[in-house]
């Protein structure tokens, strides 16, 4: 079965969001809907569960900072590894 060519031009442009994401938006503005905000208020109200705030402080991090990947180490294991410990 021979492969379809991808049309030069074709397609969604680049940066412009989906139908889906565009009509959620619009209906969150409707609605007077922040919802970085609504998560921002429930992290800092101390009567919420220690468990959500913490939910919530973990989802708008992702904001903020970038998660960190996984770094993968290679060598042949045979190699020491030093460990200096300090005593204060």
């Amino acid at each position: 079965m021979a492969q379809k060519q991808k049309v030069p031009g074709s397609g969604r442009k680049v940066g412009t969001p989906n139908l889906r994401t565009v009509e959620v938006q619009k209906k969150l503005d409707e609605l007077g809907c922040d919802p970085i905000e609504g998560m921002a208020r429930i992290a800092l109200d101390e009567s919420v569960d220690l468990q959500i705030r913490a939910a919530m402080y973990k989802e708008l991090a992702q904001y903020v900072a970038p998660k960190r990947k996984a770094l993968e180490h290679s060598g042949d294991g045979s190699a020491a590894i030093p460990i200096v410990v300090i005593n204060g």
